[in-house]
């Protein structure tokens, strides 16, 4: 079916999918609405078919758009970002669109200057896990309305942006519910800096909830300990002061995502530890290795690759006028248990 002479135009998908041209500019525009979902599935397949690949300069120039979306990322090396990557790039490519990604490094000053430049290639909306110290600047883009502005992971509640994340809240609630039911005594929760970034505030406070809530006799309420992934040293002494203070006790560790928790994972390693013998672990995120290491490390799972889908359709319905009022996705968690944190 595939047209290999030349190149496949919109009117070779229009005739193979018996439709209009004007009803494959609606789909390729995301104007869904205006589509059955009978004749959407007709055009996708079509598409796939005949390899069609949209001319975005032709289509940009016709309807005042670039075609291009603004992603800009806290940290492109956790497992975390990449699932949420893929799901929005999925959605953008199904809709003719591409993604532009930027690493900020968790960087304020080289978030602004991401989107300062992303600006620059007239992106047709950008969504961006903030580092939680640019609230004045991005409160100035959001005035003028001209680009679409979708928040992910990390809020910012005085701004009127969509944010789409999880339930942090009762997430960390449920982790540490399930730990003190497996009958652990000292439970520390390691986290990376706290600062502005509102889901490890939200899980900051939810960790301190939950222990006043469950009040078990030989928890301590201050097992909290922020580091720097990047500084070992810091790292390996919480570890050592954690271990030591809870020393002869049924102790557990709850990391705050996947970086920090393979980060411990090592260090407990290099201090000739075992898991779940020495120690038990559980961690956000559900990374490929988490199954893989030790006995398997039990996990709270985010439907990351779903909220990276959600973050493109709102952006998405935000280009084609199809949404006005400010919407906020929060997400459940599901629990993923495995070897690393038995019943003791």
């Amino acid at each position: 079916m595939k047209k290999e002479d030349s190149k496949v135009t919109i009117y070779d998908v229009a005739a193979a999918a018996g439709v209009s041209k004007s009803t494959v500019s609606r789909y390729l525009g995301g104007r869904f609405h205006e589509i059955s979902p009978k004749t959407q599935k007709k055009i996708e397949h079509v598409i796939q078919q005949l390899n069609y690949r949209p001319n975005n300069l032709a289509r940009g120039l016709k309807g005042n758009r670039s075609y291009l979306i603004g992603a800009i990322v806290a940290d492109i090396t956790n497992p975390y970002t990449t699932a949420i990557l893929r799901g929005a790039e999925d959605v953008c490519k199904q809709h003719g669109y591409s993604l532009l990604i930027c690493n900020s490094d968790n960087q304020p000053s080289k978030e602004r200057e991401y989107i300062s430049m992303l600006q620059s290639h007239q992106i047709d909306g950008v969504f961006v896990q903030t580092t939680g110290g640019n609230q004045a600047f991005l409160q100035e883009l959001s005035r003028n309305g001209e680009t679409p502005i979708v928040l992910v992971d990390r809020k910012i509640p005085e701004l009127s942006f969509d944010t789409v994340g999880i339930d942090n809240h009762h997430a960390v609630l449920q982790a540490v519910s399930y730990l003190l039911k497996q009958g652990y005594e000292r439970i520390a929760y390691f986290t990376e800096p706290v600062q502005e970034i509102s889901p490890r505030r939200e899980r900051y406070v939810a960790f301190l909830e939950a222990l006043q809530i469950e009040n078990e006799e030989h928890q301590s309420l201050n097992d909290i300990y922020e580091l720097d992934v990047h500084d070992k040293d810091l790292l390996d002494s919480q570890l050592a002061a954690f271990l030591a203070d809870s020393k002869g006790q049924a102790r557990a560790i709850l990391t705050a995502n996947s970086v920090v928790a393979l980060k411990l994972i090592l260090s407990i390693k290099e201090k000739g530890l075992q898991i779940p013998k020495d120690i038990a672990l559980m961690s956000f995120d559900n990374p490929s290795w988490a199954a893989a290491i030790e006995s398997g490390i039990t996990t709270m799972v985010q439907p990351t690759y779903q909220i990276g889908s959600t973050v493109a359709e709102l952006i998405l319905k935000r280009i084609n006028g199809e949404q006005t009022a400010v919407q906020t996705v929060a997400y459940q968690t599901r629990l993923f248990e495995r070897g690393s944190t038995p019943k003791v």
